[in-house]
């Protein structure tokens, strides 16, 4: 690239799209991390103070859309000031990122932007609070470990109230670490054909 451009180095990198990027030739390994963008999660939606939780969804819980018109017009006023979507937003960026550990509470929470509750809400902030208890995790890639590419999957089925669909998961290791990993609702495959 030299030969036919201006170049300048800036050394190894550091930080890229709000992921913090450590690399240690002597281990071969770099590792991922995005506890700037979780701390910023934290104070924007007022949980400083809360405790950290050690799940990042209720195990119980099962969120479903509200029953039509079961919400009074007060009630949507209330919802519609809070910023669900904004919280969600934050918390896809993370799942995607380096937290496969959160992928299933956002599925969940992701299925609901335009029906949500305080239930729902509630649910967003657990998952904000369970960050806050992992916010040092880092995603290592490399090192002496064998590659082998490992595949995981498991799903639900059919659990979801609303479509009773499955919502499936699955995570791809290639070493040490995840490099792949995605939480979602199963497509209807199931039509009748006539």
């Amino acid at each position: 690239m030299k030969t036919k451009w201006i170049t300048s180095s800036l050394g190894e990198p550091k930080f890229c799209i709000e992921i913090a990027i450590k690399c240690n030739r002597a281990d071969r390994t770099v590792s991922l991390s995005q506890t700037t963008l979780i701390d910023k999660i934290i104070t924007q939606f007022g949980q400083s103070k809360s405790h950290p939780i050690s799940t990042p969804m209720d195990p119980g819980l099962k969120l479903q859309q509200p029953v039509p018109n079961s919400i009074t017009p007060l009630e949507c006023k209330k919802l519609s000031k809070i910023p669900y979507r904004s919280l969600v937003g934050c918390l896809i960026y993370l799942a995607v990122g380096t937290h496969f550990d959160i992928s299933y509470a956002v599925q969940q929470l992701s299925q609901l932007l335009d029906c949500y509750t305080h239930a729902h809400w509630n649910a967003a902030i657990h998952a904000v609070q369970y960050l806050k208890g992992m916010r040092n995790l880092t995603l290592t890639l490399g090192g002496e470990t064998d590659l082998r590419l490992m595949g995981y999957t498991d799903s639900d089925w059919a659990n979801c109230l609303d479509t009773r669909r499955s919502v499936g998961g699955f995570g791809f290791t290639l070493g040490s670490g995840l490099i792949s990993w995605n939480a979602k609702k199963t497509e209807d495959h199931c039509k009748l054909v006539m």
